[in-house]
């Protein structure tokens, strides 16, 4: 489809874990990119934006890891536009290895004003990107939902991260593939590292900056592990993850 942008690409051994498997926060760093390439593709990418002196803000995503994906597998990873749904920009994604589709994505993004640090809802913003970008393939047919803690649940402690340099992006603020990246390092070993994760939604909800302490607090439900990081009085972001209960081989 023409307005589907495709890359060709390979598992290579900084995107694979001890067990040889694409690590889930490699996926999310992959799907990053390709979304760049991909507004770039259809003049609604990072330049076009900074002519209004905002920028594209990743707020929600989702992703169900169909198949494992293996060290050194060849891959396409695909994306699109899919539309607008009020403030937010869908954008979905696909990875297909020779054996067919392994991972299936869904995004939510907002335009932040750079300067304010607000949501843009300006009109002229909301109609740069036109209605003939849009692709009517669907990787997950609902958009990446809304994460909250369950009532009546005290959390636990599970760790704490400062933010330094290699945290941060060209935005200035903590590089969205980096929650997951700490959540893995903070959750019991043996459940990361002997367990198929099958899929993660997140919720973006306040920049990180340099120097913030973000604490990371973990709960339980219906199955799925829960993790909120948090700095101060302030959500950065919520996690949800469900990993297969069978352990890898």
């Amino acid at each position: 489809m023409e307005n589907k942008y495709c890359e060709d690409d390979i598992i290579t051994c900084y995107r694979s874990d001890l067990n040889q498997l694409m690590r889930a926060d490699a996926f999310l760093d992959m799907a990053q990119q390709i979304a760049v390439k991909g507004a770039e593709h259809l003049n609604f990418g990072r330049d076009r934006m900074l002519e209004f002196g905002c920028a594209w803000v990743l707020a929600r995503m989702q992703v169900k890891f169909e198949k494992k994906v293996y060290f050194d597998e060849k891959i396409r990873m695909s994306t699109w536009h899919k539309g607008i749904n009020g403030l937010y920009f869908i954008r979905d994604y696909r990875l297909e290895t020779p054996a067919g589709t392994a991972v299936n994505s869904t995004s939510s993004w907002i335009v932040m004003n750079l300067e304010s640090r607000k949501i843009c809802r300006d009109d002229e913003i909301m109609r740069i990107v036109p209605a003939d970008s849009q692709c009517d393939d669907v990787a997950i047919e609902a958009n990446a939902p809304r994460i909250v803690f369950p009532r009546g649940v005290v959390p636990e402690e599970i760790g704490s991260h400062c933010v330094k340099y290699s945290d941060l992006d060209y935005n200035g603020h903590v590089n969205n593939v980096k929650y997951t990246a700490w959540v893995l390092d903070s959750l019991p070993q043996d459940l990361v590292c002997g367990h198929f994760l099958r899929e993660v939604s997140i919720n973006f909800n306040k920049e990180a900056r340099r120097g913030d302490t973000v604490t990371l607090l973990h709960t339980e439900a219906d199955g799925s592990h829960i993790v909120e990081g948090r700095c101060g009085e302030h959500q950065m972001f919520i996690e949800k993850l469900s990993f297969a209960p069978e352990p890898l081989a």
